[in-house]
This record gives structure tokens, sequence and C-alpha cells, in this order.
């Protein structure tokens, strides 16, 4: 393909800063436009919930996650899908998909956005 390289990092367009940083000012300043300014503060308020959250986030599920990949890696799976699998409980969602789910099943948006924020 012989376009290929004007796409790349290093390329004259720098793809990194002209389309990819300003994107995702706009989804996050987007985002934060359609929120109520009381509701997140509000929801920065509400501690209990983002407590409970962050422990289930970052304690239980990667607690589950590990028993359940020590013993699939007991019946005889990889040692690096086992690494795998913790790191990627461990790690937090993004603020975008945060809201998408919390949105889809009726919650709290501005508390999602708080928790992830936090995260």
């Amino acid at each position: 393909f012989p376009l290929r390289e004007i796409g790349g990092d290093s390329s004259i367009l720098m793809p990194k800063y002209t389309l990819k940083l300003p994107g995702v000012i706009m989804i996050f300043l987007s985002q934060g436009l359609c929120l109520d300014p009381t509701a997140v503060t509000k929801a920065f308020t509400q501690c209990h919930i983002i407590i409970y959250v962050s422990i289930f986030v970052f304690a239980v599920y990667p607690a589950v996650v590990m028993v359940v990949t020590t013993l699939l890696e007991s019946m005889g799976y990889n040692e690096y899908f086992r690494v795998g699998m913790i790191v990627t409980s461990v790690m937090p969602t993004t603020t975008a998909m945060s809201t998408i789910l919390t949105t889809l099943s009726g919650g709290t948006v501005p508390v999602a956005v708080a928790n992830a924020t936090l995260n």
C-alpha cells in the first residue's frame, strides 16, 4: 500500500496530535456538557457508593479472578493466560464505557462518572 507511511505516528500529519488528542477532548467535553453540574457535585459527595464500587472493582473481583484462574491453571491452562486475566481484572474501565453501561442499565450517570474519574 503506497500511502501507508503517511498515517504513521512519525509522519508529517502527526495523527496522534491532529486526530487522536482532539477526538478524545471532544468526547470528554461533549459528555461533560451533558451532565447537570449539581448532580455531578452531589455524586462526588456520595462517598459510600464510590468506596463500595472501588472495593468491589479492585479487591473482590480480582480475588475471584485469581481463584478461578488458579483453578484453571491446575487444570492445564497456560500460566500466561492466568497472568493476563489477573492484570486485566485490576484495570479500571474508561469513563466512556462506565457512562455507556450505566446509561443502558438505568443507573446514575453522574455517580459513574465520579467513580471512573477517581479510579
